[in-house]
């Protein structure tokens, strides 16, 4: 965008130098000069031109792609969540609806239409954002890639409850994982269950 804008800018200077020395061969002398600069504004401008065609085309080009790979990834991406969603709230919750700039809505089995994540609680909120971007690394990077999961306090917000099914879902998810914490309920929860190495830092 900021290179097709400069592009923009630039077309528009050249064409008003170029309507400025037009003028100046019409009201005075030295015709050769005026008409070579003329000539050498017109051949800057073609090459702006074609800078902008180009632009505009790769632009095109990437918002084509943009939307081919929504409408490949999201619906697996919303099925992924889902399952790791359903996981963290103990099967409450089955469905993830995802809309093209990823804004979220969670569906219960009993109610009928989903719910936008603005009207979940704080923490079943979280629990719907921690299981999309478990989902996405799932998509992106498999375990089957051996490529590590950092987490830097995303647990901060659960309860007690929510903190266990996220540490029991993760514990299973066949990926090493670095977690961060300035608490000591997640050390104490998995070192009560063996599933962890500590350090204190």
């Amino acid at each position: 965008n900021r290179q097709l804008e400069a592009a923009q800018g630039g077309m528009a200077a050249v064409r008003s130098q170029a309507d400025q020395l037009q003028g100046r061969l019409s009201a005075i002398g030295d015709e050769d000069a005026l008409h070579a600069s003329v000539e050498a504004l017109r051949a800057t401008l073609a090459g702006l031109q074609q800078e902008y065609d180009a632009i505009t085309m790769a632009m095109d080009a990437l918002a084509s792609a943009n939307t081919t790979l929504q409408n490949r990834f999201s619906p697996e991406l919303g099925r992924q969540a889902a399952r790791i969603f359903s996981a963290l709230t103990g099967g409450r919750y089955q469905k993830i609806a995802l809309d093209r700039s990823f804004g979220a809505s969670a569906q219960t089995g009993e109610d009928p239409i989903a719910r936008d994540v603005r009207l979940l609680s704080q923490g079943t909120a979280d629990q719907l954002y921690l299981a999309v971007r478990l989902a996405i690394c799932d998509l992106l990077l498999p375990p089957e890639k051996e490529v590590p999961l950092i987490l830097d306090d995303a647990l901060i917000t659960f309860d007690d409850q929510r903190m266990a099914a996220a540490l029991d879902y993760l514990s299973t998810c066949g990926r090493q994982i670095l977690m961060f914490t300035c608490q000591s309920r997640e050390a104490d929860y998995l070192r009560g269950k063996g599933l962890a190495h500590m350090q204190c830092i």
